[in-house]
């Protein structure tokens, strides 16, 4: 596998903060724990609870994409970076699966994502700029 340069390594990192800051769907590499699990019906009331549950949790989630990205960006440790790209791999399947449920229940994920994924990003990065 060739090594990125650094135009290259910009564009990934602007495309993943595109698909997790945005409201676009991500793809997951790992089969979700869910699947063949089928739900007992839920009422209305249950359904909208279960959903605000999942939002929040699809919201943490993308928190956390953000958390490693801002943090990967300016570590200075390749072996740290590393970590917290692969990191951020293991979380995009759970970002996934959130996103998946959130469909399943008729929701969305928050309009604030993208907020919360730009403050995260700052949170990361100033984090990793006090050292690695």
């Amino acid at each position: 596998m060739r090594k990125l340069s650094g135009k290259d390594r910009l564009i990934t990192r602007f495309d993943k903060f595109i698909r997790t800051g945005s409201i676009s769907k991500t793809i997951d590499s790992r089969r979700s724990p869910a699947e063949g699990v089928t739900d007992r019906p839920l009422t209305a009331q249950q359904r909208l609870h279960s959903a605000s549950l999942m939002r929040v949790n699809h919201t943490g989630e993308v928190c956390a994409q953000a958390l490693y990205l801002g943090q990967a960006l300016v570590a200075r440790d390749s072996a740290i970076k590393r970590y917290l790209q692969d990191a951020s791999a293991e979380e995009s399947d759970h970002l996934s699966w959130c996103r998946q449920r959130l469909e399943e229940l008729d929701s969305r994920p928050s309009v604030l994502d993208p907020a919360w994924f730009a403050g995260s990003v700052a949170i990361g990065i100033g984090a990793a700029a006090i050292g690695d």
